[in-house]
């Protein structure tokens, strides 16, 4: 019971972090576009470190398996994490074409699927490790941060007030409570399967690191900003690393 109501404090954590879009109004859009590529280069860091350090060693600790016959389900998480993104770029674009109010809506739609799969991830970390479920959790925060930022940004110039924005953008994010919920409820069911699981969301975090993340990275060309992201990068990595060495 105790692992549930952490991972339900988890997902809850997750899900206030939607109200990152009001530094928007408070700081204004200049300062939090220069502090997003650090909270960005932090996100890769801890995504990466919770990928290949965590997940994936446990995911194969568990199974018993080789990582050679379990290669799959990470390219597998990597291909239909990128098949999703796709596929949301489509109809983002369709909307665009149309009338805004329906771009909105697929937006909110996009963050609901977004943030149940986070809400997944987070109840299967749990499942198999308290210490984990924290971990992965952190890392989803580094990389929701600017995620709800430009998120809130884009609901603006869809057509919604900031109050309306803000109160959106967080119901939504409830959506990782709903996806805790849904993951516990089946946790009987899952647990046979939470070492492929666990190898999916390894690859899940790895597109979004490599394929979403770093790109963004490489929009600032100066030699001190890159010495920064590069520094950020390294402490996202060390923080989720050096406590699995403390607290096997």
């Amino acid at each position: 019971m105790n692992v549930f109501f952490s991972a339900l404090g988890a997902a809850l954590a997750e899900s206030i972090i939607s109200f990152s879009g009001a530094a928007l109004i408070i700081f204004g859009e200049e300062k939090m576009k220069r502090l997003a590529h650090f909270t960005v280069s932090f996100a890769v860091g801890a995504l990466l470190g919770v990928s290949l350090f965590e997940l994936i060693p446990e995911a194969l600790a568990s199974s018993g398996k080789t990582f050679e016959s379990l290669a799959i389900f990470i390219f597998g998480g990597i291909f239909l994490f990128f098949v999703l993104e796709k596929f949301f770029i489509w109809y983002h674009h369709h909307g665009e074409e149309s009338e805004v109010s329906s771009y909105t809506r697929l937006i909110l739609w996009g963050d609901f699927l977004h943030n149940t799969i986070d809400g997944v991830i987070i109840g299967l970390a749990f499942l198999t490790d308290v210490r984990l479920g924290f971990l992965t959790t952190a890392a989803i925060i580094f990389h929701e941060i600017p995620q709800e930022i430009s998120d809130f940004g884009v609901l603006i110039h869809g057509g919604l007030d900031k109050k309306k924005a803000l109160l959106y953008n967080f119901l939504i994010s409830l959506s990782t409570i709903f996806g805790v919920l849904l993951t516990f409820a089946l946790g009987d069911l899952l647990r046979p399967f939470l070492p492929y699981a666990l190898l999916v969301a390894a690859g899940n975090f790895i597109y979004i690191a490599v394929a979403d993340l770093m790109p963004e990275l490489h929009e600032s060309s100066s030699f001190r900003h890159g010495i920064s992201q590069i520094a950020f990068i390294i402490l996202g990595a060390i923080l989720v690393i050096v406590p699995g060495f403390f607290f096997e």
